[in-house]
């Protein structure tokens, strides 16, 4: 069930260098040139992307230790709750980018 160490280590390695520091840049004040007209949309996004990342340490470390079943599977619960916080906050940061965008019309 738990496969090669090696093959969640590089998988973990490639997530970390390619997820988090967005993320975290986000969170520090940069605004993606995609997102520049979504400014107050742009955290909702970042908290997102953290909880996406989430899911991946807890899925590739139990792995990697050669956890019992029983505890992947706990992982893999715990990371669908990070999944749908993610949705939910992807879903506020679109509400919140219409709710601006319909105010600037009027």
């Amino acid at each position: 069930m738990n496969g090669n160490p090696l093959y969640h280590g590089m998988a973990l390695a490639v997530g970390t260098l390619l997820v988090l520091p967005l993320a975290l840049a986000v969170l520090n004040g940069w605004t993606p040139r995609g997102l520049r007209g979504r400014r107050l949309a742009v955290r909702p996004y970042a908290w997102a992307l953290l909880c996406l990342y989430a899911v991946m340490p807890l899925n590739a470390v139990p792995r990697m230790m050669d956890a019992p079943s029983g505890v992947v599977t706990a992982c893999m619960g715990i990371g669908i709750g990070f999944v749908v916080v993610a949705a939910t906050c992807f879903l506020r940061a679109e509400w919140t980018s219409r709710r601006v965008n319909s105010r600037a019309k009027s």
